[in-house]
């Protein structure tokens, strides 16, 4: 069986790439249902939503961002451009029905010439695209150096029943964890609670009961995992790399959704145009590496600040982020991080669909 596309991985990255290529042969493959598995706050910038025609999936829209420590509290106002949490089945579901892609529940396991393999056989693609996460599948045994563990953060979360405005983060080196966050994002009638370590730890149970009971509420579940912190390759040989198995994830902040959903948008458009001849393969891979490139400098500049930061006296990174809270200061940097992965309303499908598509939810021959 060959395909235009196999795109192994059916979270944000991949149903991005999906999106875009309605029409065309493609084969989008998981290990779980489209929605399922949920290991993110799930927060974004609304605007990022709504350029993608996914804002039915909003939860609740916050205009401030409020930063704890043990002895001061730090509100920076983003009315401008506000972020929200959304529901994570919701938003997928919706992104899935913008494309026409064939689903698969089965998990790739390896690449071999051009044919992914799977428990239920393997498929042939044109053109393959790894957007499995950080443990990118499809390519780690061509480059076993692609993962490295000392560029892995871990976080673990759980849910609570109780209401707030705002995305809230708290740090504190000696009541949480020596170098790392905790946060809480309310989502409508519940509230996200995690906590997160820069240094990959991830014995984190612990941390998170106790944080949680400091707030004197009650967690439900426990989801989480590993998010890479340094931009990776966006290419292995022929394999396009999208999302964290690029490391598209950033540093400090630990955003990697709205980077997942802007180069999976432009890689879709890429592989679009050269399924339709206006384009060849070659350049492609070129346009896509360079366009992952162009955003270097800022991914190392915030492993720089995760590195730097948290190991700063506690009254110095306290003078640091009063002095950001001075609206021209929190502009500028509020424009350079939103403007590197801004996607605007020309981003929307053209004609996307006016109801979901039925998405299988078990395995298919």
């Amino acid at each position: 069986m060959t395909y235009d596309v196999i795109i192994a991985g059916a979270s944000f990255a991949g149903l991005a790439v999906a999106a875009r290529l309605r029409g065309k042969r493609v084969l989008l493959l998981d290990r779980k249902p489209v929605g399922a598995g949920q290991t993110s706050a799930c927060g974004t910038l609304v605007s990022t939503l709504e350029a993608l025609g996914l804002q039915a999936s909003i939860r609740q829209v916050h205009d401030r961002l409020v930063l704890h420590t043990p002895r001061r509290t730090f509100v920076y106002p983003v009315d401008n451009d506000p972020f929200c949490t959304f529901d994570y089945e919701h938003l997928c579901r919706l992104l899935y029905a913008q494309g026409d892609a064939e689903f698969l529940q089965a998990p790739a396991q390896d690449l071999q010439q051009h044919a992914v393999q799977t428990p239920q056989g393997a498929f042939r693609g044109e053109i393959v695209v790894d957007a499995t996460g950080w443990r990118a599948a499809l390519v780690k045994n061509r480059r076993p150096d692609l993962i490295r563990e000392e560029r892995l953060n871990f976080g673990l979360e759980t849910v609570a029943n109780y209401q707030d405005d705002g995305l809230h983060f708290w740090f504190d080196p000696e009541a949480l964890l020596k170098r790392g966050v905790a946060w809480a994002f309310p989502a409508g009638d519940h509230t996200r609670i995690g906590v997160g370590s820069y240094m990959g730890e991830t014995r984190l149970k612990g941390d998170l009961q106790r944080f949680v009971s400091g707030m004197s509420v009650q967690g439900d579940g426990l989801h989480g995992g590993y998010f890479p912190h340094a931009l990776r390759t966006a290419l292995v040989d022929d394999v396009f790399l999208v999302g964290d198995s690029a490391g598209q994830c950033l540093a400090l902040t630990g955003e990697g959704i709205r980077p997942a959903l802007f180069f999976g948008t432009h890689l879709g458009d890429l592989l679009r145009r050269t399924l339709d001849g206006e384009l060849d393969l070659q350049a492609a891979r070129e346009q896509y590496r360079n366009l992952v490139e162009q955003r270097r400098w800022g991914y190392d500049t915030l492993c720089l600040a995760q590195r730097v930061l948290p190991r700063l006296p506690l009254p110095l990174l306290q003078v640091l982020m009063g002095a950001v809270t001075r609206r021209p200061v929190l502009n500028t940097i509020l424009r350079v991080y939103v403007e590197a992965f801004r996607l605007d309303d020309r981003s929307r499908q053209l004609t996307p669909p006016d109801d979901e598509r039925m998405i299988p939810v078990s395995p298919t021959t």
